[in-house]
């Protein structure tokens, strides 16, 4: 908790990003952002034990303008040939804040940028909290042009009435659903079914934690928009990212890899 709240005041927290690859567009088009932190002996601390220590102390929301401002800084400056979106995690803290909306609406304006490059992910346990509030929070999300990701579906209570209550454009489908796609018939009937499902009501389907060819290549075949995990790429830093993209969708490497 000292090292959280040291970090804070010396800006010591970094940004890393996870490319994202478009299947229609065949194109690594956006990225989530992601949080790291080192000890002060220079070890990493797993998010997974920062995050929750950072949620419990009430800190979890200056984190989050620490990624908000990192990424609107990264999208104005233009490096990153390709890169359209950026996705941010909210907590339940910044998701219960009633001024979140106008707060990220600040910060595009500051850096001079449209909604539509700002993607914002949420997890079920936020609309179990107060369904009212939900609604209304993230419907003035959407009201200044901010799309949003339901991620995680496939864990927890995976409601379906979820995607029909609330304004969702992406359904994010947790690694869990497709870690036995292609060999298990039962796993890959479900998965079809999710996505004409979800192609139906008008979103668009991010499958996450892909971490081979054969399972990238089958969901780009059977109609996934779009592809996140280890099989493209690990999180990286800033410049990994820059030098990622450029090399990624670069028009000769794009056909080579074809």
């Amino acid at each position: 908790i000292d090292i959280i709240r040291r970090s804070i005041q010396e800006r010591r927290f970094r940004v890393w990003y996870q490319p994202i690859y478009c299947c229609h567009d065949d194109i690594f088009c956006s990225a989530e952002a992601l949080l790291r932190l080192n000890d002060y002996e220079g070890k990493p601390i797993p998010p997974d034990v920062f995050i929750p220590l950072a949620e419990e102390t009430g800190m979890i929301g200056e984190l989050t303008w620490i990624v908000l401002e990192e990424i609107c800084r990264l999208l104005s400056s233009g490096q990153v040939p390709g890169l359209k979106t950026v996705s941010l995690n909210l907590s339940m803290q910044q998701l219960l804040d009633p001024g979140l909306a106008d707060r990220i609406q600040r910060y595009l304006t500051e850096y001079q940028l449209s909604p539509d490059c700002l993607k914002v992910e949420i997890t079920e346990r936020f609309l179990l909290h107060d369904v009212l509030y939900a609604k209304r929070q993230l419907a003035s999300l959407t009201a200044i042009g901010i799309q949003i990701y339901m991620d995680d579906f496939g864990t927890g209570y995976s409601n379906l009435s979820s995607v029909l209550d609330y304004p969702f454009a992406f359904i994010k489908l947790d690694r869990s659903l497709v870690i036995h796609v292609p060999e298990d018939h039962r796993a890959e009937l479900m998965l079809r079914t999710l996505l004409t499902l979800f192609h139906s009501l008008g979103k668009r389907v991010v499958v996450e934690g892909v971490e081979s060819k054969a399972l990238a290549d089958y969901l780009k075949h059977c109609g996934s928009d779009m592809i996140q995990g280890f099989y493209y790429a690990a999180p990286m830093a800033k410049e990994e990212l820059i030098a990622f993209f450029s090399q990624k969708n670069h028009p000769e490497n794009r056909k080579m890899d074809a």
